[in-house]
């Protein structure tokens, strides 16, 4: 019942703080949560580099407006399920450092996300890609 009572004065004080307060507070736990993975999780930090890629890329090839938003969709989305995936094994850690079927099944599931959406997302971006790249290799001879 304590647990109860905490969430209601807690959910209570938030309507309390303000619009405007409330929404800077959740840019800067978006931030927050965002840093936290940039320095903490390297796949999050191999998706920002392909980020920079993909926008080199991009712009060398002046790809259509449809491709940039496919791309960076793509992209955002293995963000997306990384942070998701960050976030399970955060919460897993905190119920128990111990081995546990359950907390492996959670992890495993997680990492399975990320793994399948950065299949897509790699294959999306060379269906974009390859055939510019061939184009310019059969310009060059």
């Amino acid at each position: 019942m304590k647990k109860q009572e905490e969430l209601a004065k807690f959910s209570n004080e938030k309507h309390e703080v303000g619009l405007v307060k409330n929404v800077l507070n959740k840019c800067k736990y978006t931030m927050q949560g965002l840093n936290y993975c940039l320095n903490n999780e390297s796949s999050f930090i191999l998706v920002a580099i392909c980020a920079c890629l993909v926008i080199i890329l991009g712009i060398s090839f002046d790809i259509s407006f449809l491709e940039w938003v496919i791309s960076f969709g793509s992209l955002a989305l293995i963000s997306v399920v990384e942070l998701i995936n960050t976030a399970i094994e955060a919460v897993c850690d905190l119920v128990t450092l111990d081995y546990s079927e359950y907390v492996k099944v959670a992890k495993d599931c997680g990492s399975a996300a990320t793994g399948i959406m950065t299949v897509l997302a790699l294959i999306v971006n060379l269906i974009i890609f390859v055939p510019e790249v061939m184009r310019l290799i059969i310009d060059l001879f």
